[in-house]
Parts: C-alpha cells; sequence; structure tokens
C-alpha cells in the first residue's frame, strides 16, 4: 500500500478513533472533539466509486476511496470499517456497531442503529445481464450487453473488457473480450453451484480465465432456483405430508412468498443475502379445519420461523433449511 493511501486511511482514523500514530496525542485529543461528519466530507470529496441502492422508500449511497467508505441514507452519513464477514463485504460504522451495510451482488442487508431494513437493490447504471461472484480470491464479474466487468480486490481493482463475443457450444455459454492487458474469457454452465462460503445455491457455474489466472465460483440469481411453478411440501420437521397438495410454497419475482399451510392461505415476504434466506411478515387467513389439518399447519408455521437458508437436492427438490438443517422439503409436479 503507497504512503499516501497509508495516509488517508490515517487521517480518517484519526478524525474519527484515536488515530493513527503518525499523529501522536494531538490526534487522541482531537477524536474527542473531532465530528464523524468530517472525515465522511473529506472522503467524498475524493471518491473513487459511488453505488446508489434502494432499500424500500430509502435511498443509500455507498462512497468508497481507498480503504475507506462512507454510506449516505436519507441525509445522514456516517464513515465506515471493513470487518471480517463469511461472504460478501462487511461495512460497520466507526462510531455505531449497530450501524451495517453487508453487500453481495447488487443487493445488500442495512441495520441503522439496530433496526434491520428492507432489503438494498443497487439502482442505476448499466443493465447486466449476468453476474457470478467466487472466493479465494474474492471477485465479481458483470456481463452486460457491451462489457465485461471484472472486480477483484475487494473491488479496487476493475478490468473492463468491452464489445464481448458470445457462443453457445454443447450447452455451455463463451464469452471472450480483449483489453490494453490481454484477453478476458469466461464459461457459464448452468448447472447447480453452491458458494463455497455462504453456501448459497446458484443456477451456473462460472470459470473467469484473465492473465494466465483462473477464478472460479457461481452466477446468475439465487432467487431463480426458488421462483416459477409452486412446491408441494412433502415433509416436515422429517414427519411426511399426508397431502402435498394442501402444503404449498410459491416464490414470486415480487419477494412474495405465498400458499396453502394445510387449511389456511398465508403469505409474506422472502429475501435473500449474504446471511441466506430470510422470511418475514407471514400471515394467513384463519378459518377452522380438522384437528389433523390444524395440527400440520402449525408445525408448517413453526418450521417456516426458523428458516435461515436454503438448498436444492440431488433430485432438484427444495430443501428450506434451520442451521443448515433441512426443516422443510418440497418438490414440483
Amino acid at each position: 500500500m503507497s504512503f499516501a493511501r497509508n495516509g488517508s486511511a490515517c487521517v480518517l482514523s484519526a478524525a474519527l478513533l484515536s488515530g493513527c500514530g503518525l499523529f501522536g496525542d494531538k490526534a487522541a485529543r482531537t477524536a474527542e472533539v473531532a465530528e464523524p461528519a468530517q472525515a465522511v466530507q473529506r472522503m467524498e470529496n475524493a471518491t473513487s466509486r459511488v453505488d446508489t441502492y434502494r432499500c424500500g422508500d430509502l435511498t443509500a449511497t455507498l462512497r468508497q476511496f481507498g480503504d475507506g467508505s462512507s454510506l449516505t441514507v436519507d441525509g445522514r452519513s456516517w464513515a465506515l470499517r471493513l470487518e471480517r464477514a463469511a461472504s460478501g463485504v462487511k461495512r460497520v460504522a466507526v462510531d455505531d456497531e449497530t450501524t451495517v451495510f453487508w453487500s453481495k451482488g447488487d443487493s445488500a442487508r442495512l441495520e441503522l442503529a439496530g433496526v434491520s431494513q428492507p432489503e438494498c437493490r443497487l439502482a442505476g447504471g448499466e443493465e447486466r445481464s449476468f453476474r457470478a461472484v467466487g472466493n479465494e480470491p474474492g471477485w465479481r464479474l458483470d456481463v452486460t450487453a457491451n462489457a465485461l466487468v471484472l472486480l477483484t480486490d475487494l473491488g479496487n481493482t476493475r478490468v473492463v473488457a468491452p464489445g464481448p463475443l458470445v457462443e453457445e457450444v454443447d450447452g455451455l455459454r463463451h464469452y471472450r473480450a480483449g483489453t490494453p492487458d490481454g484477453e478476458m474469457s469466461v464459461t457459464v454452465a448452468k448447472r447447480l453451484c453452491v458458494d463455497s462460503m455462504s453456501g448459497m445455491p446458484h443456477p451456473a457455474e462460472v470459470e473467469v480465465n484473465w492473465q494466465g489466472e483462473t477464478l472460479r465460483g457461481c452466477g446468475g440469481d439465487p432467487a431463480q432456483l426458488l421462483q416459477g411453478d409452486a412446491w408441494l411440501v412433502v415433509e416436515i420437521d422429517g414427519r411426511r405430508v399426508a397431502d402435498p397438495q394442501r402444503v404449498t410454497l410459491a416464490f414470486g419475482d415480487d419477494g412474495r412468498v405465498t400458499g396453502i399451510s394445510a387449511c389456511n392461505r398465508y403469505s409474506g415476504r422472502y429475501a435473500l443475502s449474504g446471511e441466506g434466506l430470510h422470511l418475514s411478515e407471514l400471515a394467513g387467513t384463519r378459518m377452522a379445519c380438522a384437528p389433523a389439518l390444524m395440527e400440520e399447519e402449525q408445525r408448517f408455521h413453526a418450521a417456516l420461523a426458523t428458516v435461515d437458508g436454503f438448498g436444492i437436492a440431488a433430485d432438484g427438490g427444495l430443501e428450506l433449511q434451520s442451521a443448515e438443517k433441512a426443516v422443510i422439503r418440497a418438490r414440483r409436479d
């Protein structure tokens, strides 16, 4: 890292914490009275990248400069620091550890003062047709109509390969595009891929070749594996469902989940993030049915309340998971 970058990082840290050793006791005294907003303003003045997200009715702007970053939500700003995470990029406010911005791909999870906000989605920019991510080292690839865009080194290295050529061969999709530093090639195979760190399933395996290095990871939107025809629940907590037609799950592309829960109809919301699958706002009708159906309905809702992830079984079935254990199994006709 250059001295200039270290200096920038020290200036930010000195204004918000107790500073780098470069500033000595004076930095410690300054930190007691310095406003975080001052450091944020300095960072905004030298911003190298800006991303805007929509989080329900909120607008969140992430600005990145060297090793530092800032977050602005509806007029209020925070300086952020990186925090180690199993997947994605997790940033925590320097002066408030309960304010968190955790991004992966074009979505992010936002907490303000410990309160979870609606899922954030990247807004604006050129429409992409495909995204892939990988780990060790972490990287991200966006495929658009006009370019292949590869990000590595926590987003600090960005390579744009314009005008990709596309061809389909034996069920594989290949992209090739040139840059001043050499050719970039990408191969996409439409088969299930599970992220090596988060455990999140994706609809495609991806291989990127760039400057003699091969990057392997997963691509496509995981939500595509959930969406489509309704799932028929065949098992709840290890017990077979009497009639799968009466216990169903349907994931819409609008973020809603609906279905039948043995007796009543229900609806709610679902969201995917770096941490997994989250169900919320579940509610349903209150019709009375036979005791056996009511008992099955209660078990179904109890299982739904514990869901924190999902997987796709070898036979194509859906597994809704809690602590990496399948609590609901479903299939499609």
